[in-house]
């Protein structure tokens, strides 16, 4: 099965000629429609979503809410069918769409605005664009140039892969980093183990290295990822405030990012999907004749290299907060007041814009456009579902109270010692994040955890700090991050696989925040004061 879908993949693609080969995402699709037909119905994992779920309903505190008992008994049945796999997980993600106006967690039209969100367009805009990337064939050239530069090692494409994602994503935004180097990594996996009997291991590590050096790398500045912010803006609502800028954030987060890389290297090439460290001479000259034969950039990727560029430009340079972008300058001509930029003018619309563009712009001189709707409509339309499945949950944990129930609880921990107070709030809100959203998340507890440092005489930040670096660090299941989610919507990660390699990233992650946190506090390097006064 797996080489009849190869056979019709990139990899056969006539470049030539302009044809757009089958998706990696069709690829992955189709293999798990076929599997499921040969197994049929699973009724198992089927009944036993509800089965918990009455479980929940009957183990749960009296003193619940409707609402709150509600949002519990929808996620313990999204997230059984989520792993299980009972039905097709975009299907499964639209349980919440039902369930959530079921149980009087919320009104059906709430539940339905959650899969119109704004970042699900901007998913939507990366996935065209990484479409047209595609079928222009303009992946394949950058796979090539790659795989010669770094050399043909899985070991140190796998590194490089892993830096690349974590530094793009220090200033652009986690989804559009894995939207951007996905169908990269899809080509350069398939080249390399054309080459190497490696079972489609490189290809597994090759897009978790992608998808986890995304979620790390937003960690290290302040614009990295919205938790981040978050974060500042409750330390300057402190009493006296606490200024947290640009480059103080990077004596904080900069750290995590830092440790946390290599040891991620290590852990996912050495052990968890070993992979070999020897080069392949002969492989390295026959990807050099072949980007010989390429010949030179061709119209139709050059002009898809200009969108993509053009994209990436727009959305590092967009701005925020005290840092300059085009929004500063766009704002005023908008009539928009200081506040309001962000809302108006954020990355999904320059997503949306861009894959606009490319319905626009000929592929050359009186050519069709860079991409039509035959070959836009096989995007991963299931991926957007899920994605919007997971927005419902994490709305539905903010607005029913859930979340505050579990940062109350959160809060009474601050009579423990400092280490395992700090190893308390990192393992909670990592673990909380796999299934909510990881800024729904921070809008809560930040406020919780302050006050609760506050009325314990210990610095807020000795307890917020924990938190807003451990909610980039879930990577166990596809909705926890967008990164995650992408790079599963392949169809190449088994997801039994994602929970056993994220949850030992997920324990690493614990550690290193609380390695990181001791050090800062010991050094003084924390912001604000020791004590609360």
């Amino acid at each position: 099965m797996v080489t009849r879908l190869r056979q019709r993949g990139m990899g056969q693609a006539s470049i030539g000629e302009g044809s757009c080969p089958l998706s990696d995402q069709e690829a992955g699709i189709a293999m798990k429609q076929k599997e499921a037909g040969k197994d049929g119905v699973r009724w198992i994992p089927i009944i036993l979503g509800p089965l918990l779920t009455l479980l929940t309903w009957y183990l749960a505190p009296e003193d619940y809410s409707k609402t709150v008992l509600g949002t519990l008994m929808v996620t313990v049945w999204t997230v059984t069918w989520w792993v299980t796999e009972a039905i097709p997980i975009p299907a499964s993600s639209l349980l919440p769409a039902v369930l959530l106006p079921l149980f009087g967690v919320c009104d059906a039209g709430t539940a339905a605005k959650y899969y119109s969100h704004h970042l699900i367009l901007l998913l939507l805009g990366g996935f065209m664009l990484a479409r047209a990337v595609e079928c222009s064939g303009l992946h394949r050239r950058i796979a090539i140039s790659t795989l010669i530069r770094l050399g043909t090692s899985p070991r140190r494409l796998a590194l490089g892969f892993l830096i690349t994602s974590a530094v793009l994503s220090m200033w652009i935004s986690n989804t559009a980093t894995t939207l951007m180097l996905l169908p990269i990594a899809i080509s350069v996996a398939r080249r390399t183990e054309e080459g190497q009997d490696l079972k489609g291991r490189f290809t597994l590590c090759l897009l978790l290295c992608t998808a986890y050096g995304a979620n790390v790398g937003g960690i290290g500045t302040l614009i990295g990822t919205p938790p981040n912010l978050i974060f500042v803006k409750n330390a300057q609502d402190l009493i006296p405030p606490i200024e947290v800028g640009f480059l103080q954030w990077l004596v904080l987060g900069l750290p995590v990012v830092v440790l946390f890389l290599p040891i991620m290297y290590l852990l996912l090439t050495r052990f968890l999907i070993p992979l070999p460290a020897g080069e392949n001479q002969e492989g390295r000259d026959a990807l050099r004749e072949e980007l010989k034969n390429l010949g030179p950039m061709r119209s139709e990727e050059s002009r898809v290299f200009l969108v993509f560029l053009v994209t990436a430009l727009l959305w590092v340079t967009r701005g925020s907060g005290d840092m300059p972008g085009w929004v500063h300058l766009l704002g005023p001509l908008l009539d928009l007041e200081p506040a309001e930029y962000g809302k108006y003018l954020n990355d999904s619309i320059v997503s949306v814009a861009c894959a606009i563009a490319l319905f626009i712009i000929p592929s050359g001189k009186a050519q069709p456009p860079l991409l039509d709707w035959d070959r836009a409509k096989d995007v991963p339309w299931g991926m957007l579902l899920l994605f919007g499945g997971g927005f419902a949950i994490g709305g539905a944990f903010q607005s029913s109270g859930l979340s505050t129930e579990v940062g109350t609880w959160m809060a009474s921990w601050n009579t423990l010692p400092f280490p395992m107070l700090v190893m308390a709030i990192s393992s909670v809100t990592t673990f909380l994040t796999e299934v909510t959203s990881n800024t729904a998340s921070m809008h809560l507890l930040m406020p919780v955890l302050s006050s609760a440092a506050i009325q314990g005489g210990i610095s807020p930040i000795q307890m917020m700090l924990p938190a807003v670096l451990s909610v980039s660090c879930a990577f166990m299941l596809p909705v926890a991050t967008a990164p995650n989610a992408i790079v599963f919507a392949t169809g190449k990660i088994p997801i039994r696989f994602m929970i056993r390699c994220g949850f030992a990233l997920n324990v690493i992650g614990v550690l290193i925040v609380l390695v990181v946190s001791l050090t800062l506090g010991a050094l003084g390097w924390l912001p604000g004061p020791s004590e609360s006064g």
